[in-house]
């Protein structure tokens, strides 16, 4: 590459933001990308999650780079001047060389048995479900599964991978490949805001996965990689898997991820992010969705430096919950409204120390994960005392940043504490301002 691959791919998508909303420009590129070979159905979802663009094979991003600039002549994009003459040639052998395997919607189903109307069950042969996953059409959504891990590739980028338990796919894979493996259920999410993702002919019992849909797996990831790494062992393998397909929206999704039970159980607080328990719950997925800050908040127990994580999403929800009385859709939207302009100028404020680049930010407790705790207890308190929210750094500067007390109280129980030493946290912050005006 010519250039690193981190500053393509901010090319790419900001090409495609420019037509993700002309139906016929995606139509013309689809038309493209069919043409060299490359998924169609990979753009609706790079313009879902941006972040997906991370894991493409560079095979694929080439493909994508070659059919944006036939569309729309964009120099930011010609190929010649982004990879070298051997990397475009290599990268057009693999596609072409891939055209007969890969599998393209719109993709039908027999014997399906419908229990809702977004809702349906049937059979998958393993070879189909890792030839649907190897042509790209099954892909890992972030927002509704287990959260994501992060890692630094050879550009100085982050990318976003599934959290996986390698071991959990080593014994799944090896147990398929002897055919010693007991049938189970893989769940699929196929949803779109464009079209409708699914047509079911109840006199034929079949059901079309439509044109332009994506495809998600919900539950099943782990069981997904042992079947690709199991056909690598045993090629001939021959196993079925009960198949249950969905048409959820994204927040549905979410929430039907929460109630399942996996053989990799989520963590306690991840399960109560999704199924978003209490109405603190709430807050944080709205804040997450809207604020700058919410990009920040982080779902598993997990902090990521390089990622610009700042506390989780468990934290902040005990946090809320224990200051503010949420009790119907109102307090959620006022009190979102509050904090996510709270946060605002917190992080404004104290730009250098909340730093997204992990390399510039200042080492110092304003940033401990826990400390979001004590920020909630001052958002309390700035409200209910009509602070404006401009004073933000007068109050935070009455807090000793080298009390030893304070110190300790937030290392006492690691990065995210548990519920004693939360509590402890909070009584102090709310010591600290109790009668202050």
């Amino acid at each position: 590459m010519k250039f690193e691959r981190i500053d393509i791919e901010k090319r790419i998508l900001n090409t495609l933001n420019g037509i993700k909303n002309s139906r016929k420009s995606l139509n013309e590129l689809n038309i493209k990308l069919s043409e060299r070979n490359v998924p169609f159905g990979i753009i609706e979802s790079i313009n879902s999650n941006p972040q997906i663009i991370t894991e493409i094979d560079i095979p694929i991003i080439i493909g994508i780079s070659m059919a944006l600039y036939d569309l729309t002549k964009d120099n930011n994009l010609h190929t010649e001047s982004l990879f070298g003459n051997r990397e475009i040639r290599d990268a057009l052998d693999i596609l072409n060389s891939t055209l007969s395997e890969k599998i393209y919607l719109p993709l039908p189903f027999n014997d399906v048995l419908k229990i809702k109307d977004d809702s349906y069950v049937t059979k998958i042969s393993i070879k189909q479900l890792v030839k649907m996953f190897e042509s790209q059409l099954i892909i890992y959504d972030y927002e509704a599964q287990r959260g994501a891990n992060f890692k630094v590739n050879k550009s100085g980028g982050i990318v976003k991978t599934p959290i996986l338990n390698k071991a959990s796919v080593k014994r799944i894979a090896g147990k398929m490949s002897k055919n010693d493996y007991f049938e189970d259920m893989i769940t699929l999410n196929v949803y779109s805001t464009e079209i409708e993702p699914l047509t079911y002919h109840e006199d034929q019992r079949s059901l079309v996965i439509n044109n332009g849909s994506i495809i998600s797996i919900v539950d099943g990831f782990h069981r997904l990689q042992g079947a690709v790494a199991a056909l690598h062992l045993n090629p001939n393998l021959d196993l079925d898997l009960i198949l249950s397909i969905r048409s959820y929206d994204q927040i549905t999704a979410q929430r039907f991820f929460g109630q399942l039970n996996t053989i990799n159980v989520l963590p306690k607080a991840r399960r109560n992010e999704l199924s978003q328990v209490r109405m603190s719950d709430k807050v944080v997925s709205n804040l997450q969705r809207k604020s700058e800050f919410g990009n920040r908040i982080i779902s598993s127990n997990k902090i990521s430096e390089i990622n610009g994580d700042l506390t989780t999403f468990d934290v902040l929800s005990y946090a809320i919950d224990s200051q503010y009385k949420i009790e119907k859709q109102f307090d959620i939207l006022q009190t979102t409204d509050y904090l996510d302009n709270f946060f605002v100028y917190l992080l404004g404020i104290y730009s250098e120390e909340f730093s997204l680049n992990a390399q510039e930010s200042t080492r110092t407790l304003l940033k401990h994960p826990l400390m979001f705790l004590g920020y909630i207890v001052i958002a309390k308190y700035m409200q209910d005392n009509k602070v404006p929210l401009s004073e933000i750094k007068n109050v935070i500067e009455k807090i000793d940043l080298e009390d030893n007390n304070l110190k300790s109280l937030l290392v006492e129980k690691g990065i995210t504490g548990n519920s004693r030493a939360r509590n402890n946290i909070i009584e102090y912050f709310e010591s600290l301002f109790r009668g202050v005006k």
